[in-house]
């Protein structure tokens, strides 16, 4: 697997590469990038769609179509809010970054981006986010363990610190 972009961003991105399972083959570019005040961070890759039309039926009236949609060339971008650059308390800014990358990093291991890759608001609360809070906040206590700091009870914490920074 091949990293690349922001200095800081890449320490974070090792560390949390720790408690995710290996992305075999892929490329993660990660960043800081201008993003709307209340998205946090954001994982995009380029999709291929392909569509198939076969006919079927007695007369061939029936026109089925296939989508078969990958990611072209395992390519993923992290991109994180540049307002986090704003936090001058260098450990509160990395634990925030972390689980966010952490978040998106599961997007990429569960393959969210290939399964549906449009009307991101309706199946945000579905399909995707339904169990994936848990399993976020399981795999940065487990990264908190590793590090030596204590694990957290509810992802609120971090959650209240970021809207405190956004609403500034």
């Amino acid at each position: 697997m091949e990293t690349s972009g922001n200095d800081e961003c890449l320490d974070f991105l090792n560390d949390c590469l720790k408690v995710v399972s290996p992305l075999r083959g892929a490329y993660i570019n990660i960043g800081y990038y201008d993003l709307p005040k209340t998205v946090l961070g954001r994982v995009t890759a380029e999709i291929e769609i392909t569509r198939t039309k076969r006919t079927t039926g007695l007369f061939k009236r029936h026109v089925v179509t296939t989508v078969r949609r990958k990611i072209r060339n395992k390519e993923f971008y992290i991109k994180i809010n540049r307002l986090f650059l704003k936090i001058e308390n260098e450990n509160f800014r990395e634990e925030i970054i972390k689980s966010i990358i952490i978040h998106e990093l599961l997007h990429i291991e569960r393959k969210d981006l290939i399964e549906t890759s449009k009307n991101y608001r309706k199946r945000k609360h579905k399909k995707i986010h339904s169990s994936l809070e848990r399993e976020a906040l399981s795999r940065l206590n487990a990264l908190r363990r590793i590090e030596g700091l204590p694990e957290l009870s509810r992802k609120n914490y971090i959650e209240k610190e970021i809207s405190r920074l956004i609403s500034k």
